[in-house]
């Protein structure tokens, strides 16, 4: 089996045409075809059902289309790495966050990292949990840590994080920082401060279940982050929800109050994100450091294989060789 038609390969299923695989290849289409059937013979598998006017993919086909775009990918990315060996450059990794995220155990993640693959360039980029989805898709990222919502994209693996209660922020002087906690019913009519609906579906899931039951806060403000959310709350413009680990950074003059759900609790979850067709070495390498800090364990008791894809990568991927890079 050669490289080149495993590229040819790709150009007929991307086309399903012989004649406009072989323009967009540069070469005539016999040879083209003679080197599919080939590639087909050397398998043992027919990939291309051929009729009169358009080439389809068989269910083997379309398996070994996945395979061979992730082999080329993953080719084209080694070769980049050796590139940048000769030309004294280090590996880089991109790896984007969203702004609570350095209130959870990220920041250990990155120190731990940084001593144990000194070799790898970390390059860390703030961003909203929708502009990293789009960047991982894109191939701009390497990997994420962003707020979990459901619906996940098909391309790009998750895998949890951290998963924490929302608490409800209220400034000290109001009348539910002297009770242990709050239930929905105390937002009948209270002012409230949200996320934009744009960013995120927490804030969204509240107002949803307080409609049921015929609560209605009122939605004073839109905050685009939580710190901007607390700060709000500080001021005294209303109460809000917050992710637990943002008790780290609370204003002085806001307490953070448990919330009794009726049914099931919001919570927030912070997941690593990462593109499926472009897994590598250095990839590798930071989610065996994140794995060390996750608290999958306990957020899934009883679960051994919550984090399979991280294992299966990491024992896949051959790690970096330090000695060699240096």
């Amino acid at each position: 089996m050669e490289l080149r038609q495993l590229r040819y390969f790709i150009a007929v299923a991307d086309e399903e045409h012989f004649g406009r695989a072989a323009e967009k290849l540069g070469m005539a289409q016999p040879p083209l075809s003679q080197q599919i059937k080939r590639l087909e013979e050397e398998i043992g598998v027919t990939l291309l059902r051929r009729t009169s006017r358009r080439v389809e993919l068989t269910k083997e086909g379309r398996a070994f289309q996945c395979v061979v775009r992730k082999t080329l990918a993953n080719m084209e990315q080694g070769l980049e790495a050796v590139r940048m060996m000769s030309r004294g450059e280090k590996a880089r990794l991109r790896v984007g966050f969203s702004a609570s995220v350095a209130h959870s155990d990220f920041p250990k993640v990155v120190a731990a990292f940084r001593r144990k693959h000194p070799d790898i360039v970390l390059d860390l980029r703030e961003m909203h949990t929708m502009e990293q989805r789009r960047k991982l898709q894109k191939g701009d990222l390497d990997a994420g840590v962003l707020q979990y919502f459901q619906g996940e994209i098909s391309d790009l693996e998750f895998h949890s994080f951290v998963k924490e209660p929302y608490l409800l922020a209220v400034r000290l002087e109001h009348p539910l920082a002297k009770a242990c906690s709050a239930d929905i019913r105390s937002l009948h009519r209270e002012n409230i401060v949200v996320y934009p609906h744009t960013c995120s579906t927490a804030d969204g899931a509240v107002l949803s279940r307080c409609k049921q039951l015929g609560i209605e806060p009122n939605v004073v403000q839109e905050a685009a982050t939580l710190q901007t959310k607390l700060a709000l709350v500080a001021s005294g413009l209303g109460v809000g929800f917050v992710p637990r680990r943002m008790k780290t950074v609370c204003p002085p003059e806001v307490k953070m109050i448990p919330f009794e759900w009726k049914g099931d609790p919001l919570m927030s979850e912070l997941r690593v994100a990462w593109n499926l067709s472009k897994e590598t070495p250095e990839l590798a390498c930071f989610l065996k450091v994140v794995e060390q800090f996750s608290q999958h364990s306990r957020i899934f008791p009883g679960s051994g294989d919550c984090c399979s894809s991280i294992r299966r990568l990491t024992s896949t991927l051959r790690p970096i060789d330090e000695k060699a890079r240096s």
